[in-house]
C-alpha cells in the first residue's frame, strides 16, 4: 500500500504531486492599496485569532498563466494582521480560475480560494482586471500608467498568515492550523510602477464584499517579474494549532 501521496484521490491527484517547487515567469500583478470599512475588517477578524493592525488592504489581480505546474489567474484581498507578535497578511477573499490551483492552495496551506472567471489585460498603458461569477463582475481593477505618479506605501502583507481549517466529518471544526508561508524572498522583480487606480466591488451570493465599503483608494501599481515557489520557501509551516 502506498502512503506517500498527500493529495486525493491518490490514483488521480487533483493537483500535481508534489506541487512544490513551481514557477511562473512573466508574472503580472495589478494592485490597489485601499482603506476599508474598519467595522467590517474587525468583524472578519473576530472569526480568527489574529489582532487588528489597520483598515488598509491590498486588492490584486494577478496573472500566473505561465506557471509550469498549473496555469491560473488569481484575485485577492489581503489585510495586515499580527499573531503572537508576528506581522503578516491575512487573505480575507481569494479567487482563482483553475480547480487544481484552488485545491492546492486550500488543502496544503489554507488559502480561502474559490472559483471565479478572471482576466487581466494590458493595452497602451491601461490595465484592466475583472473577476466574475455567473456572468456578474463583482471585482474590477483599472489602472492607467501616467508620468511621475508616486508609488503608494503598501501595508505589510508578508509572510502570509493563513488559517487551514480541518473539518470534522460531523460538521464542526476538528482543528485549525495557523500556517506561515512566504515566497517573497525568491521573487525576481523586473518592473514596478504606479498607476492611477479605480476599484469596483459588489457582493455575490456568498461574498458580502459590499460590507467592505466605504472604501478609500490610496493608490495602486503594477508589478512584473518571475515568481518562484522553491523547496526552501514554497512550502508552508505550521506555527500554531487550536480548535
Amino acid at each position: 500500500m502506498s502512503v506517500k501521496s498527500y493529495n486525493t484521490p491518490a490514483h488521480a491527484p487533483m493537483f500535481p504531486d508534489p506541487f512544490v517547487p513551481y514557477e511562473s515567469k512573466d508574472y503580472v500583478s495589478l494592485y490597489a492599496v485601499v482603506e476599508l470599512n474598519e467595522e467590517e475588517v474587525r468583524r472578519i477578524l473576530s472569526f480568527t485569532p489574529y489582532e487588528y493592525v489597520s483598515n488598509k488592504a491590498v486588492i490584486s489581480i494577478t496573472d500566473f498563466s505561465k506557471c509550469n505546474k498549473v496555469s491560473y489567474m488569481d484575485a485577492a484581498i489581503v489585510i495586515p494582521v499580527t499573531f503572537e507578535g508576528k506581522s503578516g497578511g491575512y487573505y480575507i477573499y481569494e479567487y482563482e480560475n483553475n480547480d487544481a490551483a484552488i485545491a492546492a492552495g486550500r488543502e496544503l496551506w489554507g488559502y480561502p480560494k474559490k472559483y471565479a472567471k478572471i482576466s487581466l489585460t494590458e493595452n497602451n498603458d491601461l490595465f484592466r482586471g475583472k473577476v466574475e461569477k455567473d456572468g456578474k463582475v463583482f471585482l474590477e481593477l483599472i489602472g492607467e500608467k501616467t508620468a511621475d505618479l508616486p508609488i503608494v506605501e503598501e501595508p505589510k502583507t508578508t509572510p502570509h498568515l493563513l488559517i487551514k481549517t480541518i473539518p470534522h466529518p460531523g460538521g464542526e471544526p476538528s482543528s485549525k492550523q495557523i500556517i506561515e508561508r512566504d515566497t517573497n524572498p525568491d521573487f525576481v522583480l523586473k518592473e514596478k510602477f504606479a498607476v492611477a487606480t479605480q476599484v469596483n466591488i459588489q457582493s455575490t451570493e456568498r461574498e458580502p464584499l459590499e460590507l467592505l465599503k466605504p472604501m478609500k483608494i490610496l493608490g495602486g501599481g503594477v508589478i512584473k517579474g518571475d515568481f518562484y515557489a522553491t523547496e526552501e520557501n514554497g512550502w508552508g509551516k505550521i506555527i500554531a494549532e487550536y480548535k
